[in-house]
């Protein structure tokens, strides 16, 4: 009784199967030919669109024209440049071809209709057949050789006809596809013309030219494989699978069929293994229609899940009270979000996380389906695996990481990313700038890593985490810089955002790329960034911005009194430098303030000698015997004794030397010699290309 209503059940599903493909077999050869019937009625649009992308394709052509005549004629000679005169005969040849792109496409497809057309009328016998004949040939197979099992005979006649079915449609589906491919090359073909003028994009054009040769090659396979395949199927019906040999049987019919099916579907791979240019199509509409039917499949039982966590909630609220309530709902909540899904279905390895059986895999399905249709992630679900260790969180990676990370890191919110790469207290990615150049970017969990020893900065996440960012390449300065200042008061609040323990009434003003200038309270003075200079040698102190980076505060510039010139001023410029340098005993007689604007000045005391001072800020101690001082302000400068000498000068006058006779005229002056002269500190070294060594893992 249980085999009967077994084998009716079987035979009203292969019954349906049978009439679903006898519905779509024989309707797509001669649908789908060699002309664009099909894509002008289905799809109206491209027809009327056909004239915006001919006038875009001119206006392309025209600017690749003017812009390699530009460098024709402004490279300097030697440099490699297109001849003009050929570059215009070239755009000109183009533009008309732009014209008649249709009309040509056209004539191409006129060519392939000859060998299409000469295989449709190949005439064959047994080719008027029907997918509910092979399943009775398949019955008769089956009940000779399976006579007392009639459970499995219908199993097998099922799973048969399922798969030849499946694979039949999915060839189909090959046949569709690359027919739309075709019309879409037919229907842009002038931006692929607008390419041919110039030597540097004629690649482009030529790689166009081979994909239509292609795929007017495979628009004449599909004729030969649909029509091989239905060929088999009437000689399948005809003799039940037998060869001339005596050695054939349905088994070996139904592997060949299904193995000459599959070489269709992938004949577009097999040729572009050849060098062809060809559209790889078909893999991802079969493989959703597959998800589908398992989803049908296991609806059911996501139900009964759903309905198994609810009633377990409902005994635990009864028994556990409000508590008991709160918890399950918070545990619900967080692991049937449903980002969460689209999370679960593009982590690979690690631990699962999130929902299991078949709500967990309906789930993931349409979490995988967002995923490939331009969903992102949330940053809750990149900190669900980039928190996690990595022996047990798995990896992100693909676009759907380079498009979710911005999510994550506000930092890199409407940056380009490419190379993206999500997991456990690690994330790398790549910046992509204007001009194409890619930066590089490591970061690393505060919680996981130590603190690097190289240049870094501190990028806070979405949910409050600290990592370290690490950047190299073009443009990696721009991960370490602090927001451009102008030097108004206006943004005092700002100064102290981006430099806490700057002391307070801190003005700023960006002079270049990694430099400020701080106007202080006791001064000015340059700050560098880390990032882009060497450590300095002349006195500074580590500033650090609010980002993590170091930047070097350099110690302001000693500002002595101004000196006045002359004889009358000698008292006033005593009196002064007695104020400016209190600590300095030695009676002196003048001031000599020239040499201010490069931070020395000099003193004459009244047997002749002198003093020179330099600002300790802007040089090396000196060599030999000096000693330090301190000004009003708390700044030190270098003090070097020097002594009384004679020396004899030229005579110059209106610029040029005086002569006497044959020789310069000289006068004997009174000056001072000193021992030694201190070197100044040379402005920070730009830093080199930067290699920093990733951090420790915390144990």
């Amino acid at each position: 009784m249980l085999d009967w209503i077994f084998e009716g059940i079987v035979d009203w599903v292969s019954g349906v199967v049978t009439q679903l493909m006898d519905a779509v077999s024989g309707l797509f050869l001669s649908a789908l030919g060699t002309d664009m019937l099909a894509m002008e009625e289905y799809f109206p649009f491209i027809t009327k669109a056909f004239t915006v992308l001919q006038y875009a394709a001119w206006t392309l052509l025209a600017l690749i024209t003017v812009w390699q005549l530009f460098r024709a004629l402004t490279v300097p000679l030697g440099g490699e440049t297109e001849n003009p005169w050929s570059l215009l005969l070239r755009g000109a040849v183009f533009a008309t071809l732009i014209g008649f792109a249709k009309p040509i496409f056209l004539y191409a497809l006129t060519i392939a209709r000859a060998p299409y057309t000469a295989l449709m009328d190949v005439e064959l016998t047994g080719e008027d057949f029907t997918f509910s004949g092979v399943e009775n040939v398949l019955k008769s197979g089956l009940a000779t050789l399976i006579s007392t099992a009639s459970v499995v005979g219908t199993i097998l006649i099922i799973i048969l006809m399922v798969a030849l079915g499946w694979n039949y449609f999915k060839l189909l589906l090959e046949v569709v596809e690359r027919y739309v491919v075709v019309g879409i090359l037919c229907y842009t073909s002038p931006l692929a013309y607008s390419m041919g003028a110039s030597k540097s994009t004629a690649p482009v054009f030529k790689a166009w030219c081979r994909m239509v040769g292609s795929q007017l090659l495979l628009l004449v396979m599909n004729v030969w494989f649909l029509r091989g395949f239905h060929s088999s199927i009437g000689q399948y019906i005809g003799n039940g699978g037998a060869l001339s040999n005596g050695q054939g049987s349905i088994f070996l019919w139904l592997f060949c069929a299904i193995a000459f099916l599959k070489t269709g579907q992938r004949f577009d791979a097999y040729l572009s293994s050849l060098g062809l240019n060809v559209a790889q199509t078909g893999s991802g509409l079969g493989v959703e229609l597959m998800a589908a039917a398992r989803m049908v499949s296991g609806i059911g039982g996501g139900f009964r899940s759903a309905g198994n966590v609810f009633r377990t909630a409902g005994t635990a609220a009864a028994g556990a009270g409000t508590r008991m309530q709160g918890s399950f709902a918070s545990g619900f909540a967080s692991r049937f979000k449903g980002n969460s899904f689209v999370r679960d279905s593009v982590v690979q390895g690690g631990v699962r996380m999130g929902a299991g059986g078949s709500v967990g895999f309906i789930g993931r399905m349409f979490g995988g389906m967002a995923a490939r249709n331009g969903a992102t992630l949330t940053g809750d679900s990149i900190a669900s695996v980039a928190a996690r260790p990595p022996e047990s969180s798995g990896s992100i990676a693909g676009e759907i990481a380079d498009r979710s990370l911005g999510n994550y890191f506000p930092n890199l919110k409407g940056q380009s990313l490419t190379g993206t790469e999500i997991t456990g207290g690690r994330i790398h990615t790549n910046v992509v700038g204007a001009d194409g150049g890619q930066t590089a970017v490591e970061l690393y969990s505060a919680a996981q890593y130590e603190r690097p020893s190289g240049i870094h900065s501190v990028a806070e996440a979405s949910d409050g985490s600290r990592w370290y960012q690490m950047a190299s390449g073009p443009g990696a300065g721009a991960f370490y810089d602090v927001p451009a200042f102008t030097g108004s008061p206006a943004e005092a609040t700002q100064v102290l955002s981006s430099f806490p323990d700057a002391p307070e009434g801190t003005l700023l003003r960006t002079v270049g790329a990694g430099e400020l200038e701080a106007t202080l309270p006791d001064g000015t003075a340059m700050w560098y960034n880390s990032a882009y200079f060497e450590e300095p040698d002349a006195p500074h102190r580590v500033m650090q911005s609010s980002g993590g980076v170091d930047w070097y505060a350099m110690q302001p510039y000693a500002v002595p009194p101004v000196f006045e010139p002359g004889d009358d001023a000698i008292d006033y410029n005593r009196a002064q430098f007695r104020t400016f340098m209190p600590g300095y005993e030695t009676p002196i007689a003048t001031v000599d303030g020239a040499g201010i604007p490069d931070g020395y000045f000099e003193v004459r005391h009244e047997n002749g000698s002198g003093t020179r001072f330099y600002d300790a800020a802007r040089y090396e101690a000196p060599h030999g015997s000096y000693r330090q001082y301190e000004d009003a302000g708390g700044n030190s400068w270098y003090g070097i004794q020097g002594e009384a000498a004679i020396e004899r000068r030229p005579v110059y006058e209106n610029g040029k030397p005086v002569y006497e006779g044959s020789s310069v005229k000289t006068v004997t002056v009174e000056t001072v010699r000193y021992p030694s002269k201190p070197s100044r500190y040379r402005e920070p070294a730009a830093r080199g290309k930067n290699e920093s060594r990733p951090p420790q893992r915390r144990r």
